[in-house]
């Protein structure tokens, strides 16, 4: 995870798609590994930190305990997105920290990178950090969820395919969809495998996915 803190799993195994190297994932060794000669355009989302109720997501920032758990929540964006884009530097499309952004606003976000891509030919690159939805590993916004579905469908035509980041938990569903639909160019890094939450703990400083997927 992009944080001063490593990332480990809840799980005690890791879903791979692909042997991994040991700069596979780490967008600090980008040059190492990268997946894409095309230049890229990052865009940098945050999740909301208190979405609805009736999304169900697990107690790794969760809404649960007022304050103290706000708290490891800000905490948590803030260096990830500070980590993130020292890491992509002058490849930053964008970057949107808003606590409160609704599904809309991720959207237009979004569709925004793809257009500007698609004008310019550049490969659109997709990270989030925030909370991710149980069962689905949906991002998750102050009014609603997105899916990797819905990210592929926002994409217009004539446009390479984006390659994603998710930094939440569960977030390996969204690695198992892209092995599915098996698109050459679509693909994505995420945090944790399907059925498994993504923890911070204190340790050296990563920026490394564990769970990489390709066609």
């Amino acid at each position: 995870m992009p944080h001063p803190y490593a990332r480990t799993m809840s799980c005690p195994f890791a879903g791979s798609a692909i042997t991994q190297g040991r700069n596979v994932g780490r967008i600090d060794k980008w040059s190492k590994w990268k997946p894409t000669s095309l230049e890229p355009r990052w865009l940098i989302l945050s999740g909301a930190s208190d979405p609805p109720s009736r999304i169900n997501i697990s107690d790794r920032r969760a809404r649960d305990t007022p304050g103290v758990r706000r708290g490891i929540f800000l905490s948590g964006v803030a260096h990830d997105l500070a980590n993130m884009e020292a890491a992509v530097e002058v490849n930053l499309f964008n970057t949107v920290k808003d606590l409160y952004l609704t599904k809309t606003a991720a959207s237009t976000h979004i569709r925004k990178l793809f257009e500007t891509c698609k004008r310019d030919e550049l490969k659109p690159f997709l990270y989030y950090t925030g909370h991710g939805e149980i069962g689905t590993g949906n991002w998750c916004f102050a009014d609603g969820t997105i899916s990797i579905q819905e990210i592929l469908d926002m994409l217009p035509a004539g446009t390479y395919y984006p390659m994603i980041f998710s930094d939440a938990c569960f977030s390996g569903h969204w690695a198992n969809f892209c092995l599915e639909e098996n698109i050459a160019g679509f693909h994505c890094l995420a945090a944790c495998p399907e059925y498994c939450k993504a923890i911070d703990t204190k340790g050296l400083y990563s920026l490394h996915f564990n769970y990489f997927n390709s066609v």
